[in-house]
Formats: C-alpha cells, structure tokens, sequence
C-alpha cells in the first residue's frame, strides 16, 4: 500500500507545489497594486485590492500545506501528515473569518464594475460624438432627386472636426440647392461655425428665391456672432426646374 500511493502522493505534491508557487507569484503583484493604491483617495479600490491580495496568500498558503502533507505522506510513514493536515484547518477557518466582509466586498466590486463600465460608455461616446457630427456637416449618403444624378467625392482634412461641409436639398418644389463650404481654421470653434452656416442657409434658401440675397443674409447673421477671425468660403447653385 505505501508503495503503490507514493508515486500518487508525489505527483500531488509536486502539482500543489507549482500552484503555490504560482499564487506566491501572483500575490507578490498584488501586493505591488496594493502599495501603489491610496487608501485616503481611494478608499474602495484599496480595500479590493487588499482582499485580492489575502485571497491569493490564502491560496498560496493552502497548496503549500497541501503539498506539503502530501510529501511528507508519500515517503514517511508517521503520524507528521496527519499534523499537517490538521494545519489545512488553519487557512480554512481564516477564510471563514473573511466571508463576513465577502458581500460588502462583492457590492464593492459590482460598484467598481459599473463605474468602469459607464466610463467605458462615456469614452465611447467622446468617439462617436465627433464622427456623428462630422456626418451632419459631410454625411456619406444623400437623398435622391426626381431629374438629378447626386454624388459625392469627399475627402476631410486634419481631424474630424473641421469646418469643411456640403449639403443637397430641395429648396422648394421645382428647385434643387447644392452648397460646398470652407470655414476658415479647423477644430470645434470652425466646426460649430459651418453647422450653423450649412442650417442657416438652408432655412434662407427657401425663405428667399435670389440665392443672393440668402448669402447676403447669411453673412449678416454670421457677422452678428462676433468671430470676426473666421471667413466661409462658399459655393451655392440653384437649379430650378
């Protein structure tokens, strides 16, 4: 009987060895994360991490022991094994003692989760945002027109945010308007400028027939906003059918 169980017993050992010195590994990172963390600025990340760092101690203690008894089962036949294993109790009965703070930590951990997740939506949404808006000002698609072929060859400068923009529209039911405009300078400020340059004039295109007089009231409004260090370079062509 010893014999044919010692080459199991050793194996075992050997296994739970590797394991403790892995956990041994690992819980010398987490230690490293729970020094970097402040307790005073962030209270709950301090606590997680220090419960993460005991858990793997923990495990690291446990295999160790576990190896341990299996070693010294394997090759001597005394009553030290059973001590041994007697001591397992020991990491036992503190885990025990820590699975009072499990839910407070659990809850802790699903605080931490959502609030990385909601930061996760909001960088996302910083990421879209500039894409859903140069969409407005150059959008990918446009309508159809009973009578025209519409297209499109666009290419944007620096950035996302430019003040680059184009737009096809029916100005009323017998004409089609085509705008391409420039904003001077590039970023939100030039991005802002054309959104409201390329909406105005839509609105005055339909309000007044002479594509002219629609520029000239553009311009009054547009100068009305004091940005005096921004010009819009524009083209506007009606066709009127």
């Amino acid at each position: 009987m010893f014999e044919m169980r010692t080459p199991v017993l050793t194996a075992l050992g050997i296994i739970c060895l590797a394991a403790t010195l892995a956990w041994i590994r690992s819980a010398r990172q987490r230690y490293r994360v729970v020094q970097k963390v402040d307790s005073d600025e962030a209270p709950d990340a301090h606590t997680l991490a220090w419960s993460t760092f005991r858990k793997e101690i923990h495990a690291a203690s446990l295999y160790g022991l576990l190896s341990l008894a299996s070693f010294v089962t394997a090759f001597r036949e005394t009553s030290d094994a059973s001590v041994i294993f007697v001591l397992v109790s020991v990491p036992a009965l503190v885990s025990t003692y820590w699975a009072r703070n499990a839910v407070r930590e659990a809850r802790m951990a699903r605080k931490s989760y959502d609030m990385e997740r909601r930061a996760q939506e909001a960088l996302a949404q910083q990421e879209l945002a500039p894409k859903a808006w140069a969409a407005r000002l150059a959008p990918e698609e446009l309508p159809e027109f009973t009578g025209f072929d519409v297209g499109r060859v666009y290419q944007a400068g620096t950035g996302l945010m430019a003040g680059d923009f184009f737009d096809v529209f029916q100005a009323s039911p017998t004409r089609l308007a085509a705008v391409i405009g420039d904003v001077s300078g590039q970023g939100i400020e030039s991005s802002i400028t054309a959104f409201q340059a390329k909406y105005l004039l839509r609105t005055f295109l339909r309000q007044f027939r002479d594509p002219a007089q629609a520029l000239e009231e553009l311009n009054h409004q547009m100068v009305s906003v004091e940005r005096t260090e921004e010009f819009i370079s524009l083209v506007v062509i009606v066709f009127d059918t």
